[in-house]
């Protein structure tokens, strides 16, 4: 193999370890919603920091500025995941933060695999409940980062078939997906790439998910889900903070729309 295919490898799998421990859309034909039908949001927030809050003790923070601005309430229902990456990040955040701060909780937190699952199963445990409680409800599926990549998973069990939540009531919306078809993180490592049970690739995600539309927000340059260069890599930490405040408050309510769209720092659309 070229020296120059084992270091943009390398470099790769370095963006690999840090994201993970931290375009044309098209209208989308979309169900007739009667006028005032409701409508839930299903939110799975990314890795870092949690709050004990409404009984949740690692709820998530990343939907909180849209979840205000949109005046949301009771239909933002938050998914309780650890949203973590042991042993890099915990509860409290990373493991040492600038100039000295030790947040210990770190070193027992789940790694990011695991949290991933979590957020997967009681995603897909808060839209069952959600479909069983509210029948005729429309039903969104949203995850930023992490949340993101457990927020694909959720919509491909949906997809399936296989969990009694009809298609036609459901759609998504992604922001920063790990998953990105051909863009993304996944798609240009290979599935299990990583440190087995602590961090890998999951590999790239469908475009298609059985007729539900699924918008998927990128920022260029944000090498979770565009890393089309490695010279994207100083992304992470410069550009894939910015959606809970840039982008999530602009588009979260924007549903019903399907494809990739490519947005600016600024969470406007290139």
């Amino acid at each position: 193999m070229a020296r120059t295919s084992k270091v943009a490898r390398s470099v790769r799998a370095a963006v690999l370890a840090a994201a993970l421990a931290a375009g044309t859309t098209v209208a989308f034909p979309s169900a007739a919603q009667a006028a005032g039908a409701e409508h839930y949001y299903i939110e799975i927030g990314g890795t870092g920091p949690t709050v004990d809050q409404d009984g949740c003790p690692t709820a998530n923070t990343s939907y909180d500025t849209a979840n205000k601005a949109l005046g949301l309430g009771s239909s933002a229902i938050k998914v309780c995941y650890p949203a973590s990456a042991g042993p890099l990040i915990g509860p409290t955040g990373g493991l040492v933060e600038p100039p000295a701060k030790v947040n210990p909780e770190a070193l027992t937190a789940p790694t990011y695999d695991a949290s991933v699952r979590l957020g997967v199963e009681r995603g897909l445990q808060a839209a069952k409940d959600t479909h069983k409680a509210h029948p005729g409800a429309r039903i969104t599926i949203t995850g930023y980062s992490q949340g993101a990549q457990a927020a694909d998973e959720v919509l491909q069990r949906i997809a399936s078939g296989s969990t009694g939540i009809p298609l036609s009531q459901v759609d998504g919306v992604l922001y920063a997906d790990p998953m990105q078809p051909e863009t993304g993180l996944g798609a240009h490592l290979p599935r299990g790439l990583g440190i087995p049970g602590v961090a890998t690739s999951p590999g790239a995600g469908p475009a298609e998910f059985n007729g539900i539309p699924v918008t998927r927000y990128c920022i260029v340059g944000d090498p979770v889900c565009d890393l089309r260069s490695v010279t994207n890599a100083p992304g992470y930490f410069s550009l894939h903070p910015k959606y809970p405040e840039a982008v999530i408050p602009k588009n979260l309510t924007r549903t019903g729309q399907h494809g990739v769209r490519w947005l600016n720092a600024n969470g406007d659309p290139v």
